[in-house]
């Protein structure tokens, strides 16, 4: 039995339930089980804890410390050049804020600070701070920020009621308590300032649901229930400029805001929750089979992502995977689980079987739009079955 994070609602029975291995954001595993709640009364969906979170987030969860340059993929054009994450994350976000000039600006759970330092690059009249739970990120502010604009494990007291706005980029799906978060923040914002989220809108990216570190599994009814539970009044969810992920803006009241209680909106999120953990049953069950089915078959992996890494964890007993596909030049020539990591048209020969690790929402369309993988002796597996 289980208690809903964002409306405090009793979930009796998991939705989804898996044995041990859980992966996690950042591509490791943890010895527990998955399962995935969700809440009738407010259409959130929640993982269990994961132990010993505080230590995990402050020397265990590494985000591109690899490298100064690494970033993810956003999208890929048709003349083959890519988006990265943190620029297209830097355009909605100066865009949905629309900060005056001069405007004070805290990144809570900062890492790095990409986003926000890109940010300041187009509007250099930024007042910029950044606040983090880990000490691992500050050599990344240096030489940018001011030494009193940072902190660490906590936010100093004059910085309470003195921020303009704030913004945590996939950060709050991460958190025990989603509502004290938002809550915390606020506290750090005057009157009237505005908070930027943004989070993996799981229904458009089924995978979110299997994340071992990613607690909460937002819907737009439980963003909703979180940011008024929180004092904050919703502005804008923005679903659409992100593919999967929400970008929400919400504004701080001086006065109690009512709950949101959109029961239509709440049965909805309820359904497509189930739908993906339903997916997800079917999917463990149809992975499992083929891995036994291509038993010491030479196999490749399309993806270096969250998916492929559940495939491998789901295959890697049986079939000998020989190597990672993937389209973002920062991964390939590195290492994945022992695997190499290379260019998708630099697939071997003599693959017998290449696992799809993408979003089943667009996987056949990304893979359709290769030629050279579609050949004669190479089987692809999908998710579904």
């Amino acid at each position: 039995m289980k208690n809903c994070r964002v409306c405090g609602g009793v979930i009796a029975t998991p939705a989804y339930e898996t044995p041990a291995p859980a992966l996690t954001s950042i591509m490791t595993f943890l010895d527990i089980p998955t399962r995935v709640f969700i809440c009738d009364g407010c259409g959130h969906a929640q993982c269990d804890d994961i132990p010993d979170i505080q230590a995990f987030y402050d020397t265990g969860y590494r985000i591109s410390l690899n490298s100064d340059n690494h970033d993810q993929i956003f999208a890929v054009k048709p003349d083959g050049s890519v988006i990265y994450r943190t620029d297209h994350q830097t355009d909605i976000s100066l865009r949905l804020l629309d900060l005056p000039a001069g405007a004070t600006l805290l990144d809570y759970g900062a890492a790095k600070a990409d986003t926000l330092r890109k940010m300041t690059v187009v509007r250099p009249d930024l007042k910029a701070h950044v606040f983090d739970v880990s000490a691992d990120y500050q050599a990344a502010w240096q030489g940018w920020v001011p030494a009193d604009a940072q902190a660490i494990y906590n936010a100093p007291e004059s910085w309470k009621g003195f921020f303009d706005a704030a913004m945590s980029h996939f950060v709050i799906e991460h958190v025990a308590d989603p509502v004290g978060f938002i809550r915390d923040i606020g506290a750090l914002l005057r009157p009237g300032g505005l908070l930027l989220l943004s989070l993996p809108n799981v229904s458009a990216n089924p995978g979110d649901m299997t994340v071992a570190d990613h607690l909460n599994h937002f819907s737009h009814a439980s963003v909703r229930y979180a940011a008024a539970a929180a004092g904050f009044t919703l502005k804008t969810i923005d679903d659409t400029s992100f593919p999967g992920a929400f970008f929400a803006v919400a504004e701080k009241c001086a006065v109690p805001v009512a709950l949101f209680e959109d029961r239509e909106a709440v049965a909805e999120a309820v359904a497509r929750a189930r739908e993906i953990c339903d997916f997800w049953t079917k999917a463990t069950l149809h992975l499992d089979d083929a891995a036994r089915r291509l038993s010491g078959k030479r196999a490749a992996i399309y993806g270096a992502g969250a998916y492929g890494s559940w495939i491998c964890s789901r295959i890697g007993e049986h079939v000998a995977v020989t190597a990672f596909l993937d389209q973002n030049p920062g991964l390939q020539n590195t290492e994945h689980f022992g695997h190499p990591v290379i260019a998708p048209a630099a697939l071997a020969h003599d693959a017998e079987a290449l696992f799809i690790g993408l979003n089943p929402l667009k996987a056949r369309a990304a893979i359709g739009s290769m030629p050279y993988l579609q050949r004669p002796g190479l089987e692809l597996v999908w998710l579904e079955a």
